[in-house]
């Protein structure tokens, strides 16, 4: 009974998150911080976790968040710069004549595609590509959904890898080897997320069509077999530098070679790749305003320096001998300024002034939009470190009956990872791996992030995988996989989407027609995860996926025949 209460007080805070979002409308950043002071009151009163403690430890993950955080906070900064610019605007102008009126075409290459290239660098596509869908004529909840679930698949590498670098960093391994391990469950992924935009965007009549079928499965197979491909090719004996810059640009490589694949299609069946006819004479003094290079000048800056700090043997080695180490307690964290992404989005920033210019109001505007979502990324990560570290109190070394110093000890029948994992591997044994990506699903929808999905359950699965004898590593990457699916159906995403083109309201309708496909998607990792994480043998991965292709029959013929009627 005892071991049922502690794992239902772990879980209410999560779950009062979750009836914050869904029925009062809570901000993202403001559920944080209530599940922050929530399972912090838990830790320290029921869990016996020093308050010292867990203050220190609280203040060590708002620090460990710096990638995920500053990194936010930098690419909200080039953004906006872009827009006051008039860069941005010249982009949007620029996305809208892509596509000729293909439908198929045009979802293809402007949300799966460019969406994926865009959120790798920094982008946003749910402010970016919403308003240039509903200028090309597509229904407000098409031009909202899409852009949101567009570049869910390889969420992981986006930012420049940032989610697989946190998994690497939690789980103790490389960032190459982080990488390759979700790059196995892409192409999976990225084909049901390309079929289920056509979907979502045409029903069945767009789905097989001759185009829908063509575009949505060349898509969705090119965009997975290009991020699995990128991340083998760190198997041979690239050097170290040049396998973690494959990591780090496999959103970009995938979303390039994507959109270049549905291109030479467009072009063999004889499709208008760029249509200027449909912009409106203010589009078009936009469009001649400045050339595409010149406004895409801080994101081209952004990859080339990328390239030189990890390509670079000298340039790379330098870079990451200059980590700034903060100490917190028994909490050491290497922030490594230099080598991280963040860095040089400001470096790409300040480069593009000569080219773009000052930007007016850039600094207001950016405080202005930045705060809130920072603070929420970095709230999540002081949640994830409360819960690692819970239970945790000073241990006293004595000496001839003198204290001589103090220690931090871990008591693992307080720590509400070990809780979890004992009642998880007790309730599920060897099913446990069906229900990781849910539960990634589950921490992505309260926190907005595959990256805080990651942080606050990585260590959990880990534990419980370790008890069950099975790999952590297939189910830490299921965890991420199913928190960046999470993305279509995060509210303070699609709420942004919706305000972005006048159309706050339309969430829910939103999120209930689009979480089928994540619901499935996630469903899917998981028959993956069960048959990677038990390491089964071939014939058992056919039995699962059989079962798995039924049901997903099942559920089709299911919602087909009830459109019919």
């Amino acid at each position: 009974m005892s071991l049922a209460i502690d794992v239902l007080l772990i879980l209410i805070p999560f779950f009062i998150g979750i009836v914050l979002l869904i029925f009062f409308k809570f901000k993202a950043d403001m559920v944080g911080t209530i599940i922050f002071v929530i399972i912090l009151i838990i830790s320290i009163f029921y869990f016996n976790t020093d308050w010292k403690i867990s203050f220190i430890v609280s203040l060590a993950g708002i620090i460990k968040s710096f990638p995920i955080s500053l990194m936010v906070l930098t690419s909200i900064l080039m953004m906006t710069y872009m827009e006051r610019t008039g860069a941005l605007a010249k982009i949007v102008v620029s996305f809208k004549k892509i596509g000729g009126g293909n439908q198929a075409f045009q979802i293809m290459i402007i949300n799966l595609a460019l969406g994926t290239f865009l959120v790798s660098i920094g982008a946003t596509p749910v402010t970016m590509l919403p308003p240039v869908l509903a200028a090309m004529g597509y229904s407000a909840f098409a031009s909202v959904a899409l852009p949101a679930i567009g570049y869910d698949p390889l969420c992981t590498y986006a930012l420049l890898a940032i989610p697989a670098s946190f998994f690497a960093d939690f789980m103790g391994i490389t960032l190459v080897e982080s990488g390759r391990a979700f790059s196995y469950y892409m192409p999976l992924v990225t084909l049901g997320i390309a079929l289920g935009m056509l979907w979502l965007a045409g029903g069945k009549k767009l789905l097989f069509s001759k185009d829908g079928l063509l575009f949505g499965l060349l898509g969705g197979l090119t965009a997975g077999g290009t991020a699995l491909c990128t991340n083998l090719l760190t198997l041979l004996p690239l050097g170290g530098s040049f396998s973690e810059a494959l990591v780090l640009l496999t959103g970009v490589i995938a979303g390039l070679v994507t959109a270049t694949v549905l291109i030479i299609i467009a072009l063999i069946k004889k499709i208008k790749i760029i249509d200027a006819s449909i912009l409106t004479d203010e589009e078009k003094e936009t469009d001649k305003s400045m050339s595409l290079v010149k406004a895409s000048s801080p994101w081209l800056f952004l990859v080339i320096f990328v390239i030189i700090t990890n390509l670079v043997p000298p340039i790379y080695t330098f870079l990451h001998s200059l980590p700034l180490t903060v100490t917190l307690g028994e909490i050491r964290i290497n922030t490594s300024i230099f080598s991280h992404a963040y860095f040089w989005v400001i470096i790409a920033t300040v480069c593009s002034i000569p080219i773009l210019g000052r930007g007016k109001q850039t600094m207001k505007v950016w405080i202005k939009r930045s705060y809130r979502p920072v603070y929420a990324a970095a709230i999540f990560f002081a949640i994830a470190y409360i819960i690692i570290y819970s239970g945790t109190n000073y241990s006293s070394i004595i000496m001839d009956g003198n204290i001589i110093s103090q220690i931090w000890f871990r008591f693992s029948n307080n720590n509400m990872i070990n809780i979890l994992a004992l009642a998880s591997a007790d309730i599920f044994g060897n099913m446990y791996p069906l229900i990781v990506p849910f539960i990634g699903l589950f921490a992505g929808f309260i926190s907005g992030s595959e990256t805080s999905a990651i942080a606050m359950f990585t260590n959990y699965h880990a534990e419980t995988a370790a008890a069950l004898g099975i790999s952590a590593l297939a189910v830490g990457t299921a965890n991420g996989i199913g928190g960046g699916l999470a993305s279509v159906l995060s509210p303070a995403k699609i709420q942004n989407a919706a305000a972005v083109i006048d159309q706050v309201g339309i969430e829910g309708e939103v999120i209930k027609k689009t979480a089928p496909i994540a619901i499935l998607m996630t469903l899917s990792v998981a028959a993956m995860c069960l048959c990677w994480a038990n390491n089964y043998i071939w014939w058992k991965w056919l039995i699962v996926f059989g079962i798995l292709l039924t049901i997903l029959t099942s559920l089709g013929l299911f919602i087909y025949y009830r459109k019919e009627k």
